[in-house]
């Protein structure tokens, strides 16, 4: 998608929030407040109504063993043996695999657009799991298999075009609330992405004692593009939809902490909650961060944010720790116009991760994907050539710059989601020093 498109999507966007809601007035800081009431609060008693099953939550019915028994109490809580989560005591590195294995079950969630017609929304919820799930079976993500029933027929003729992607989750296994509570990060894809479009952040990020949800945003995912081609349009829906999914979605999970029975009773800190995303979902995690006063910390990669400040929700108002990442070799959204701006509107306590060779999907699984060929035949139009951005053999190569954005993310949620002040040395000024052949950092937590 080229930088100009982006540029047509946040202008539209700006004047339909300028017209429905007067957000183009900066100062119109209640806004969030009226936002998220709005949202959370009808959509809200609609999730936690829907235990007959007409509501919008897929929440099993049946009831799900957890791994203690009641009353049981865990001695070491955080710890596998002499391994532990990151804690006042503990901080284990963040660039490799935690201490827990990792369960993963989908979810859907119904809800309203910008205009008030029901739509549902996929999400994918990985958490830490009961040691009997550490050695498998581990769950292939079948892309094709994972497609909606409405795009499959237009799918079908490509799917020897996309492989299978591999993972250490295994599906719906026991969840370990011994261990917990556990903090909460919401995850948002790019345009035309899909909520397991970055495993290779959230798996790891709940293995470090998370549960990490992440939102298929409907009418903008990669079988949206695959079934009906780019069309600038439905991204400018999305635009629209994205902060109402990101609202309810977090609000449905959520939920599901207070439903006795649920595979997630109990798995939750609820006053712990982080954001993430790639692109278009780092521009959420963003607007979230002022928009939603329970996100307390945000790690937004590679995002589009010039267009916030028009839409009432200027990054001077950011109020919370800000762990920005981005490729100075971005194609798709060009670093000098929105992120290197930017980062000086922010407030402390900030930091900026840049790769000088980095492209726009280093900061994703999907180089690995390999989907050229896909998008050559399904008709992706201007994001055929976005593919390649981050991809190329003069970018920095995935196996290098991967371990460092597990390092910073994870060690700025550890640090602040989960009480762990030694987390500081993973993200500090100082530990950017050892990659500084393939990083620049800025880091300003004073």
């Amino acid at each position: 998608m080229s930088h100009v498109r982006w540029g047509l999507c946040i202008v539209a966007l700006c004047l339909a929030c300028s017209q429905g809601n007067g957000a183009a007035d900066s100062s119109g800081s209640g806004d969030a407040d009226a936002m998220v009431a709005e949202a959370v609060g009808p959509f809200g008693d609609a999730v936690e109504a829907g235990g007959d099953g007409s509501g919008v939550v897929g929440v099993p019915d049946a009831a799900v063993e957890t791994d203690a028994d009641p009353g049981e109490v865990d001695e070491t809580p955080g710890c596998v043996g002499e391994f532990c989560a990151a804690g006042p005591s503990f901080a284990p590195d963040p660039s490799t695999w935690g201490p827990f294995p990792i369960g993963v079950t989908t979810m859907t969630v119904d809800l309203f657009d910008h205009e008030g017609e029901p739509r549902t929304v996929r999400i994918e919820v990985w958490y830490p799991a009961v040691e009997e799930a550490r050695d498998g079976p581990f769950e292939t993500i079948d892309i094709y298999g994972d497609c909606p029933e409405k795009e499959k027929p237009f799918f079908e003729k490509f799917q020897g075009l996309v492989p299978p992607i591999p993972t250490q989750a295994v599906r719906d296994a026991k969840a370990r609330p011994s261990d917990g509570p556990y903090p909460v990060i919401l995850f948002s894809h790019g345009a035309y992405g899909v909520r397991y479009q970055s495993v290779f952040f959230t798996i790891p990020l709940a293995s470090h004692g998370y549960v990490v949800a992440s939102i298929d945003h409907t009418g903008n995912t990669l079988y949206d593009i695959i079934a009906y081609g780019y069309d600038m349009d439905t991204v400018l829906l999305s635009s629209l939809d994205r902060p109402y999914d990101a609202v309810v979605s977090l609000t449905a999970v959520l939920l599901r902490n207070d439903t006795p029975g649920d595979l997630l009773y109990h798995m939750m800190d609820t006053d712990q909650i982080g954001m993430s995303g790639h692109s278009f979902g780092g521009f959420l995690s963003l607007l979230m961060a002022s928009l939603d006063p329970r996100i307390e910390v945000v790690v937004p990669m590679a995002p589009a944010t010039g267009w916030l400040g028009v839409i009432g929700y200027p990054l001077e108002k950011v109020t919370k720790p800000v762990m920005m990442m981005c490729g100075l070799a971005d194609k798709t959204l060009t670093p000098e116009q929105e992120m290197l701006p930017a980062y000086p509107k922010l407030h402390p306590p900030k930091a900026f991760l840049k790769f000088p060779t980095a492209g726009h999907y280093t900061f994703s699984d999907i180089c690995q994907l390999d989907l050229l060929k896909l998008a050559e035949e399904a008709n992706f139009g201007d994001a055929e050539d976005a593919l390649k951005d981050g991809c190329g053999e003069n970018n920095v190569p995935v196996a290098i710059a991967h371990p460092i954005i597990r390092q910073f993310g994870i060690g700025i949620f550890n640090y602040y989601l989960r009480n762990s002040p030694q987390s500081l040395k993973y993200f500090n000024k100082e530990a950017a020093s050892p990659f500084s052949e393939v990083l620049e950092y800025e880091f300003d937590f004073e």
